[in-house]
């Protein structure tokens, strides 16, 4: 019996005093002690736990104290109070959980960085691109040089997945270099979901942003493309690029 009240709640000195008054009956503190076998100093703190779970009374007679276990179906009641306890916890639980993720998150922002390289390595990376985007999310890009984009392979390359992407009606923003405007109206004025600026500006090296990334293309006889992933980076570069897009023109 002891081990059993052991394993629905009951401390082991809790179990012993609980059965010895089963046992005896209305009993005084001294024959609990003696009879139970728990010491002085720690059987009043039991009675007292027993008493608050209320499976024990406590009574008064000539100046001294008397205890006496209530009925045994009590302890029916005191789990089904600490059930209800638990399911309260658990609901309190989840709902603290979406919280403590997102605190997780931010603390534990994943920050890499990648590299591919080759055409291959490219359509990987364009691929992924296309597969990760959602609905509302956007792809930004500063756009490559006149000399890099006159090439028919970074055409045909750059035109394949800007068709992908209008199939997807996954929206862009490109600021590009004035000198490439005939470039652009003769191979990419026909797909949708495209806007463009121009600034007199020449950039170095092609770099897009999309969602937490930032790619930057090195064109050559072997291409490479780095990407960054990096909510911080990705937002500051966001940032520069919807101040350029405002300088620019249409």
């Amino acid at each position: 019996m002891i081990e059993i009240l052991q394993r629905i709640g009951l401390t082991r000195g809790e179990s012993e005093v609980y059965i010895t008054l089963l046992k005896t009956g209305n009993t005084s503190s001294g024959r609990l002690i003696k009879d139970s076998g728990v010491s002085r100093s720690k059987v009043y703190e039991v009675l007292e736990r027993l008493k608050q779970k209320g499976l024990v009374t406590e009574m008064i007679k000539q100046n001294v104290k008397y205890f006496e276990v209530t009925n045994p179906t009590r302890i029916i009641d005191m789990l089904k109070i600490e059930q209800n306890d638990m399911n309260k916890k658990i609901n309190e639980a989840k709902n603290l959980i979406p919280q403590l993720v997102k605190v997780q998150s931010a603390q534990r922002e994943k920050q890499e960085s990648k590299i591919y390289t080759g055409i291959e390595g490219w359509k990987t990376l364009y691929n992924e691109i296309l597969e990760t985007h959602k609905i509302g999310e956007e792809y930004l890009a500063f756009g490559i040089s006149p000399e890099d984009l006159n090439n028919k392979q970074v055409q045909q390359f750059f035109r394949n997945f800007h068709l992908k992407r209008a199939e997807k009606k996954m929206r862009a923003r490109l600021i590009m270099y004035d000198k490439t405007r005939e470039i652009i109206k003769k191979y990419f004025s026909d797909i949708k979901y495209y806007q463009y600026r121009f600034l007199d500006t020449k950039f170095p090296t092609n770099i897009n942003i999309h969602k937490d990334n930032v790619v930057t293309l090195v064109w050559g006889e072997n291409p490479v493309a780095f990407l960054i992933q990096s909510k911080q980076v990705a937002n500051k570069y966001k940032g520069y690029f919807e101040e350029m897009w405002r300088k620019a023109r249409p």
